[in-house]
């Protein structure tokens, strides 16, 4: 019982809570890599869709049109830039919204540096 190796002092305690503490960190460090990673990849996919999408829905749409009034290439015309516009648009706001979401995050990670006043 009286084992070196396994006695609980109070300097062993702290040792492993310090290597403890330093492993967590590490693996925060990685599962925040693995995360940054794969939510990139997922970004990209949902612009690359909501593009694609929006152009295939406009073409339909105008093709469609075409079809059941026979007025051949005017409605299709008409719609695939509008499904174009609106693809980009799509993509503008995901970009936006996500800028701004990783903007918010660094705020508020890493705060402004005091910086001395002409009073101190």
């Amino acid at each position: 019982m009286g084992d070196d190796k396994h006695s609980r002092s109070p300097d062993n305690l702290k040792e492993f809570n310090e290597r403890l503490r330093h492993a967590q960190e590490a693996i925060k460090e990685q599962d925040r890599k693995i995360a940054g990673k794969g939510t990139a990849y997922s970004l990209g996919f949902r612009i690359a869709t909501d593009l694609v999408v929006a152009v295939l829905a406009g073409l339909g749409i105008g093709w469609g049109l075409d079809k059941v009034l026979g007025t051949s290439p005017w409605f299709l015309l008409v719609f695939m830039p509008l499904g174009i516009a609106a693809g980009i648009g799509n993509v503008i706001r995901v970009a936006k919204s996500d800028e701004a979401r990783r903007h918010m995050e660094q705020m508020s990670s890493n705060p402004a540096p005091s910086v001395k006043d002409d009073e101190d």
